[in-house]
């Protein structure tokens, strides 16, 4: 019972709540606080609002009644994704490798399964279409709130548009970054880090769309992107779509004015986020335009 009092503490401050908004048009604070406390078990009713609005499956929660490594599976998640950031896909699959699986935990098994697939393919060990068929597998599981927690259906669906672009196959890429976005884009989560995912998937359309030709469409969705990136505070992305627009606005032959001015932009954010790479790269690829 402690395991499940110390999750539902854990993600009500990762959403910025307090324990008296948790318990809003739910129960009482003093409830969510001996919930947390581990001193007594929530009615179901109750344990399905609070999923509500803690934004996981109600499953998740019931599982944690009768699991005790609920803690140890979350420190596996975030080394396995500290290494994700560093690309070292080699470290990554070691430590799936090595960790002795709970059979029963059936969200983090796919979700390790989904990191093996693409760390292999990201390392070349498994050719691309060998790579999307697996992942359409764990998509189609049975359980769809389970495949659901915690985005993973938008990440997996994410990576096998990115597959498709690596081959060339630039309308199947685009058909799935448009799924994504048509169900997501434009909802409101309480969850932050949806946001970064949709933002990722907004550019890699852009550029897609930019790299294909199809500038208008590319100029419409970096727009988008740079308004996403600004609302929800993704300030690193709010330069790279103006790069991109930029690029689309010379495309059009657009005034040089306007073209300019995008391009500053993009270099004041570079700069104010001191981020030495995309400076240069900007500096060199168009100095014409910020002379």
């Amino acid at each position: 019972m402690k395991y499940l009092g110390i999750e539902i503490s854990k993600m009500r401050a990762e959403l910025g709540f307090s324990q008296k908004e948790l318990a809003k048009d739910i129960c009482t604070q003093s409830t969510i606080s001996r919930i947390e406390a581990g001193e007594v078990y929530p009615a179901i009713d109750t344990l399905l609002k609070i999923a509500l609005k803690l934004q996981v499956p109600v499953e998740y929660f019931i599982e944690m009644l009768f699991h005790k490594n609920v803690l140890e599976s979350e420190k596996l998640i975030k080394d396995i994704e500290f290494h994700l950031k560093e690309h070292n896909y080699k470290k990554v699959i070691s430590i799936i490798n090595s960790n002795k699986l709970d059979e029963d935990n059936v969200w983090l098994n796919l979700y390790l399964e989904y990191i093996l697939l693409t760390s292999n393919y990201s390392l070349k060990l498994i050719e691309p279409d060998e790579c999307i068929v697996s992942l359409k597998r764990i998509l189609n599981f049975s359980n769809q709130t389970t495949i659901q927690f915690r985005f993973l259906h938008i990440k997996i669906n994410n990576s096998i548009a990115n597959i498709y672009g690596d081959k060339g196959e630039s309308y199947k890429c685009l058909y799935h970054y448009n799924k994504i976005l048509k169900e997501h884009i434009h909802k409101n989560y309480n969850d932050y880090k949806i946001y970064e995912t949709l933002i990722i998937v907004l550019f890699n359309k852009c550029k897609i769309l930019y790299d294909i030709n199809d500038i208008d469409v590319a100029l419409e969705t970096a727009n988008l992107g740079i308004q996403k990136a600004k609302e929800t505070s993704f300030f690193f992305f709010t330069g790279q779509f103006l790069y991109y627009k930029g690029q689309c606005l010379e495309k059009k032959v657009a005034p040089v004015a306007e073209i300019r001015e995008v391009y500053r932009q993009a270099l004041f954010i570079f700069e104010f986020q001191e981020l030495p790479f995309y400076i240069q790269a900007i500096k060199q690829n168009k100095k014409q335009y910020l002379d």
